[in-house]
């Protein structure tokens, strides 16, 4: 859960990247790691090459409006096995960079990511925790014939219409734009402004 100081206004939040295996999570935070000034990246030890138990990206973005902010980006392997790792961190998340295969053959597992994920979100009471998200569709630079549109996985994954960013990640592009949009929903959402403004 989000770390608040408010008289210092400093924010420490976990965001957690999401998505069905090779959608590209580890190429988001690649492309983060490499593009962010502030990034330091560090590598799971003993996971094997391509497809690691866990990412882990801490970032300090700096001053964002009045706050100082700093983040942990947690990206989950994609497949079945890591059911209890993504259960104990969706727990506490702040936030979901949910990171979707633009291609038409992977609509399905998409769909099913986010079953998953609206499961574990659901608390004991049944109802589905409300937790800040954001849509990264991957893989827009793909032949035109190969990918879904940015609106047309708006609307078969993401009908109550959080934001969403169509991306290129293996060249970066969109990675920041999705980072960003999730960082302001966060700071809305745990952020409280100065006393006496």
């Amino acid at each position: 859960m989000a770390r608040l100081d408010d008289a210092a206004r400093r924010l420490h939040a976990t965001l957690l990247v999401v998505g069905p295996r090779r959608a590209g999570k580890s190429a988001l935070l690649r492309a983060l790691r490499d593009r962010l000034p502030r990034a330091e990246p560090t590598d799971t030890a003993g996971a094997p090459l391509g497809e690691p138990l866990l990412d882990w990206l801490p970032l300090d973005l700096g001053t964002v409006g009045e706050w100082q902010v700093r983040l942990d980006l947690y990206a989950i392997a994609g497949t079945p096995d890591h059911e209890a790792t993504r259960r104990l961190l969706v727990g506490d998340a702040d936030g979901l960079l949910i990171v979707a295969d633009s291609q038409a053959v992977r609509l399905d597992d998409n769909q099913a990511l986010l079953g998953a994920l609206t499961e574990l979100l659901t608390g004991a009471d049944g109802e589905p925790r409300d937790v800040p998200r954001v849509f990264c569709y991957a893989k827009q630079d793909l032949p035109s014939e190969l990918v879904v549109t940015p609106e047309a996985l708006d609307r078969a994954l993401n009908p109550a219409g959080a934001p969403s960013v169509g991306a290129d990640l293996l060249r970066g592009r969109g990675a920041v734009d999705a980072l960003h949009a999730l960082v302001r929903l966060v700071l809305r959402r745990h952020a409280r402004p100065p006393a006496g403004s």
